[in-house]
């Protein structure tokens, strides 16, 4: 009985992510052929990126908290490796994510993108990782070489406020 349990969980799981990964490239036929973008379609397109987000984290905080020179490390880069083929359009996705605007997204969708924000493996846009701060309108991305004012000292990286 166990066993006919099994293969039904099996069947099932193989049901659900044989529909997700179609509905996902048709999202991705959309991207590529430059068509307009719905808000259902941001939704697919963020669910997608967030499942491997969460899962690409759980691998790369493993991988952050091994020593140097661990044996281990090639097993995680392998585990790594196999997750990313098993999500063929995080690139295009991810892409499309980081370069959309908040209104085009949509409020519930936003919401998502702010939760997924802080994950090291999903790329939001600029308007979604200030937003855990009011007081941040953005960040120093570079800075100039030289300051010959001696206004700026540091601050890469650094939030500029209001």
């Amino acid at each position: 009985m166990k066993v006919l349990k099994l293969f039904a969980f099996m069947a099932v799981c193989l049901l659900m992510a044989a529909c997700g990964g179609n509905e996902a490239s048709k999202v991705e036929e959309k991207v590529k052929s430059g068509a307009e973008l719905t808000q259902a379609d941001y939704t697919v397109m963020i669910d997608y990126c967030g499942k491997y987000a969460e899962e690409a984290q759980k691998i790369q905080d493993e991988i952050n908290n091994l020593p140097d020179e661990s044996k281990e490390m090639f097993n995680l880069e392998e585990k790594m490796a196999a997750l990313s083929n098993s999500y063929p359009y995080t690139t295009t996705f991810l892409d499309k994510i980081a370069n959309s605007s908040e209104e085009a997204v949509g409020t519930e969708n936003a919401e998502k993108i702010k939760k997924y924000a802080p994950l090291e493996w999903f790329s939001a846009p600029a308007w979604a990782m200030a937003a855990d701060n009011n007081n941040v309108v953005g960040f120093i991305e570079e800075m100039p070489s030289s300051d010959s004012t001696g206004v700026i000292s540091q601050g890469s990286g650094v939030e500029v406020a209001k």
